[in-house]
C-alpha cells in the first residue's frame, strides 16, 4: 500500500520529533532479514526504552535535515533501519551488536552520539563497555575500599594484643 504525501510528511515529522529528544542514533542495514527477525530486533530494542524504525531513506533524510543532522547522509543507502536511542546508548549498542552476530544480514552502518559521528567499530567498543550498574558498583567498591581497609586495620590491633596476651599466658603455664 502506497503512502500518500500527507502520510509521508506526518511520518517524517514524527521521526524528527523522536530524533530531537534522542540521546543518539544508530543506523543499521537489514537487507534480507525476515519479518520475524526484524520484529524480534524491534521488540528487544523497544524493551530497553528505545525505538527501532524501518523507514525509507528519503523520509529519514528529511527527518534528519529538519533536526539539522547532516553527518549521516553518506550512510543512507540501501536498506536502512534506525535505532532512536532515548535512554541508554550502550544498551542499544549491545542489542545491535548481539543481533549483528545472530543474523548475517543485519549490521551497523554508523551512529551519532552527542553530535559525534561513530563508525561500526566505535559502536562495538561502546557495546563492550560494562553496564551503567556495573560501572556504578565498581566506583562504589573503589570508594569503599579505603574505609574497609581502615576498619580491618583497626580490628587487627585488639586481635594482635589478644594474641600477645595468649602467648604470654601459654609461656607462664608451660
Amino acid at each position: 500500500m502506497k503512502m500518500r504525501k500527507e502520510q509521508k510528511i506526518e511520518l517524517a515529522s514524527g521521526v524528527a520529533k523522536s530524533i530531537k529528544t534522542a540521546e543518539g542514533l544508530i543506523l543499521t542495514s537489514y537487507k534480507g532479514l525476515k519479518f520475524t527477525q526484524l520484529d524480534e530486533i524491534r521488540r528487544s530494542i523497544k524493551a530497553d526504552g528505545n525505538d527501532f524504525r524501518v523507514i525509507k531513506n528519503t523520509l529519514l533524510k528529511k527527518a534528519l535535515i529538519s533536526c539539522d543532522i547532516k553527518e549521516l547522509d553518506n550512510y543512507l543507502a540501501e536498506s536502512t533501519a534506525v535505532v532512536i536511542v532515548q535512554k541508554d546508548f550502550a544498551a542499544a549498542a549491545k542489542s545491535v551488536k548481539k543481533y549483528a552476530k545472530d543474523f548475517d544480514n543485519f549490521g551497523v552502518k554508523a551512529g551519532l552520539l552527542d553530535s559525534k559521528l561513530l563508525n561500526e567499530s566505535e559502536i562495538g567498543r561502546i557495546a563492550d563497555l560494562p553496564s551503567r550498574e556495573q560501572l556504578l558498583a565498581q566506583v562504589l567498591a573503589t570508594m569503599n575500599a579505603p574505609v574497609q581497609n581502615f576498619v580491618s586495620l583497626m580490628a587487627n590491633i585488639p586481635r594482635s594484643m589478644l594474641n600477645v596476651l595468649n602467648a604470654i599466658k601459654d609461656t607462664k603455664q608451660g
